[in-house]
């Protein structure tokens, strides 16, 4: 339990344009994973630790975010404060906008969009301790990866004290293959090294607010989370797929996740294949295939309907005899027979 000790900050400003359609109509922290949205797995991560006070920023339908939220205390103990950004500002610039909520105590920073069941209490212990003895400022979650073009990547001493980044760099020029998760620990000194708006309108975090921070020597450690801890960030269709995956084959289990399968109409002559999520109130006609596909709720598939690799969201209806692969259907973009 870290409650007393830290605030946290929930990134969710961001537009998802790699998830488009699908994020011209919902925020992407609302993405659906195993019945919740991506964000609500990350509150209640926080909660797990004690971590019930929170703020997050909305730019792209913050609106949405609020309204799915908007009884978050009451359903599971969490205040939920959102401050909103009247245009993108990067990273640290969301961090300085909701500084306000942040002062006065160690600052963990997290993103709403990925998807994680990370031990924050351990990476938090490991960050005092640096504090403590190293007089750090910062410590990085990092996690071995095999694509470094994916990523930015971390480069350290032998101590674990962080000594450049890469963005995304080719296999050939990789100085690590250590990324960088998006989860931060700060001292309450890192937010007075962010310049005010009037100095810079947009700030990022890895690629400005990290480099002045190791231009001025401030200590910064990166810490690797445990092999067996999982994150992924639901960013591209092809990711939000094998992230289902992962989930239908239990190589990754969350207390958060619900039922895959749950209030649905399935028909016996329907034929399911690979893996695939059915959300609530969702109709399969007879005849229909899918084959690992994410299917929001309230969805009707018509008979003979051929769906491989796809995600529709919610409120959609799939005509009969429609074929569609590699597709996210939105309500939208309807799809007509």
């Amino acid at each position: 339990m870290v409650k007393k000790q830290l605030k946290a900050m929930v990134l969710a400003a961001g537009i998802g344009s790699r998830l488009e359609p699908l994020t011209s109509c919902v925020p992407k922290p609302l993405v659906q994973i195993a019945g919740r949205p991506v964000m609500e797995h990350i509150l209640l991560l926080l909660k797990k630790y004690g971590i019930t006070e929170v703020v997050s920023n909305t730019y792209h339908l913050g609106d949405k975010l609020q309204a799915y939220f908007s009884d978050i205390k009451e359903r599971e103990g969490i205040t939920l404060n959102f401050v909103n950004e009247e245009r993108l500002s990067g990273v640290a610039g969301g961090i300085r906008k909701c500084r306000e909520y942040l002062e006065g105590s160690t600052a963990l920073i997290i993103m709403g969009d990925a998807l994680t069941n990370v031990d924050l209490g351990k990476l938090y212990e490991a960050h005092k301790k640096a504090v403590e003895e190293q007089g750090a400022k910062v410590t990085i979650a990092q996690m071995q990866i095999e694509d470094t073009t994916q990523f930015g990547v971390i480069v350290t001493n032998e101590e674990g004290r962080v000594t450049s980044f890469q963005e995304k760099p080719k296999a050939e020029e990789a100085l690590s293959n250590w990324a960088n998760t998006g989860i931060y620990f700060f001292e309450p000194e890192v937010l007075d090294m962010i310049p005010s708006v009037e100095e810079a309108p947009e700030y990022d975090v890895a690629g400005d607010l990290f480099p002045k921070l190791l231009a001025n020597d401030v200590y910064m450690q990166a810490i690797a989370v445990d092999e067996d801890i999982y994150w992924a960030d639901i960013g591209t269709p092809k990711q939000y797929i094998e992230t289902l995956k992962d989930i239908a084959s239990e190589k990754v289990k969350f207390d958060s996740f619900k039922p895959l399968i749950r209030t649905t109409k399935i028909s016996p002559e329907a034929k399911l294949t690979g893996d695939n999520e059915i959300g609530e109130d969702t109709e399969i006609a007879a005849g229909a295939e899918l084959r690992d596909c994410v299917i929001w709720d309230n969805v009707k598939i018509g008979e003979n309907v051929k769906l491989e690799e796809c995600i529709v969201i919610s409120d959609v209806e799939v005509s009969k005899g429609e074929t569609q692969a590699n597709k996210i259907l939105v309500a939208e973009v309807p799809v007509k027979a």
